[in-house]
């Protein structure tokens, strides 16, 4: 037993004296310089903001003109509407693929005339922001049978194409498919 506090005392006085282990043998490797300043990060892109601007018929007809110069399609639809709901993220992908190109208005027509429109206008918005809807959305201020009268048509999904000087070229109704849209647009385009 004395031993082994002998021998235990003695690891512990050499512990405390203990040399650090020898350096391993140099090995010749790239030098690599590093920068105190770290990279400045490409600035993120400002998503784009989705909104719905309540109008009439004839303000859209206005925001159709202004758009002189390009081609523009007008998406009428409602939430109410299975297939306006369906083939809308055409519309979605046909404003990223040529937004260059065409303007994209989507034009809802929620609204039947009771309240005001404002009061309707909180599930179509939710939608267009669900879908990425960064283009003109309008929800109509006038009841959606008026707006259908003014429109010439009997129901929604319908798409319409004005050319480059605001003249309608085109109108899709009985749930047209943006397949079809695009497939009329594709010779315009070039």
């Amino acid at each position: 037993m004395k031993r082994f506090a002998l021998v235990s005392l003695s690891l512990l006085a050499v512990g405390c004296d203990l040399q650090p282990a020898p350096a391993p043998a140099k090995v010749d490797a790239p030098v690599v310089t590093v920068s105190k300043q770290p990279p400045t990060p490409a600035p993120a892109p400002v998503p784009a903001e989705v909104k719905l601007d309540l109008k009439s018929y004839d303000d859209v007809l206005k925001l159709i003109a202004s758009k002189k110069g390009k081609l523009v399609v007008v998406d009428a639809w409602s939430t109410y509407c299975e297939p306006c709901m369906r083939e809308f993220p055409g519309l979605v992908a046909l404003h990223k693929k040529h937004g260059d190109k065409l303007a994209c208005i989507s034009l809802c027509a929620n609204y039947a005339g009771l309240d005001k429109p404002e009061d309707v206008a909180a599930e179509p918005l939710e939608f267009l922001k669900a879908q990425g809807a960064t283009f003109d959305n309008i929800l109509s201020t006038d009841a959606d049978t008026v707006l259908y009268k003014r429109l010439e048509i009997n129901t929604v999904p319908s798409i319409f194409i004005y050319d480059r000087d605001g003249k309608l070229i085109k109108k899709f109704e009985g749930e047209p498919t943006y397949a079809q849209v695009e497939a009329f647009l594709e010779p315009l385009l070039k």
